[in-house]
């Protein structure tokens, strides 16, 4: 099952640091489907 926004902001604002974060986001780029990129990158935006 695809996450939502939301969950995506939930799980991003865990990360501690912003190296963290910044590598999660890089990492799930390439990991995601095309449908989830979406969702996922306006999540990481904000």
């Amino acid at each position: 099952m695809a996450k939502t926004k939301q969950e995506w902001l939930y799980q991003l604002r865990r990360c501690s640091s912003l190296i963290t974060l910044e590598k999660i986001i890089s990492h799930r780029r390439y990991k995601l489907t095309a449908d989830d990129i979406e969702t996922f990158n306006s999540a990481a935006d904000q």
